[in-house]
């Protein structure tokens, strides 16, 4: 992994509250190594999963797939969509409380030449695949830091792709991103004031 940018954030980050996470992530640096080569992108969008969250993949309890979210907190939970996207989520909460951030769009930096606004555009510009399903996001192929940037306004509306859940606020963006999701919940955003 290219050493680019500061250390990759510590365990302690993501074994918080997936609310909180997924704001703080905004702005977060994702560096993926992979047989595509090196790529950055900056965290510009994001969306909090929770097991007490009727829209989560682990409301029902384990599953083969969703396995990851119950598992340590700093780790990579990527899973296959409508037979052709993979999605990136960030594994949060303390070990056996489930919990996930999606990864919806990030700000191409290093070695991306596709587009990045949505899920599956992310996962296929940055090289993210099934095999990333599982590993550290301290390295070796993926890696978040922070570099000290900070959003001067951070935006939060009903998350995308849903039937239910629909009243938490639980989707986070960079307002006025170019990168982020162009999608209806925009329209009903809110500012996020002093806590997510």
């Amino acid at each position: 992994m290219k050493k680019l940018f500061s250390k990759p954030l510590a365990t302690d980050f993501y074994r918080r509250n997936t609310i909180g996470v997924a704001h703080e992530l905004l702005g977060k640096m994702l560096l993926v190594q992979s047989d595509a080569g090196f790529r950055a992108g900056r965290i510009v969008e994001t969306e909090a999963y929770r097991g007490d969250d009727p829209a989560s993949h682990s409301c029902r309890g384990k599953t083969p797939r969703n396995l990851p979210m119950f598992g340590e907190p700093g780790f990579a939970y990527v899973y296959f969509i409508y037979g052709m996207y993979e999605m990136l989520n960030f594994v949060t909460e303390p070990k056996g409380f489930p919990g996930a951030v999606l990864i919806r769009a990030v700000e191409p930096l290093s070695g991306v030449s596709l587009s990045t606004n949505g899920p599956g555009k992310l996962c296929r510009a940055m090289g993210i695949q099934m095999l990333h399903n599982g590993q550290s996001l301290q390295g070796p192929s993926l890696v978040v830091s922070d570099d000290g940037f900070r959003p001067r306004r951070v935006l939060k509306s009903p998350r995308v792709g849903i039937r239910v859940g629909l009243e938490n606020l639980w989707r986070f963006f960079i307002q006025d991103h170019p990168q982020v999701s162009r999608v209806p919940q925009n329209r009903v955003a809110v500012a996020v004031r002093d806590s997510a």
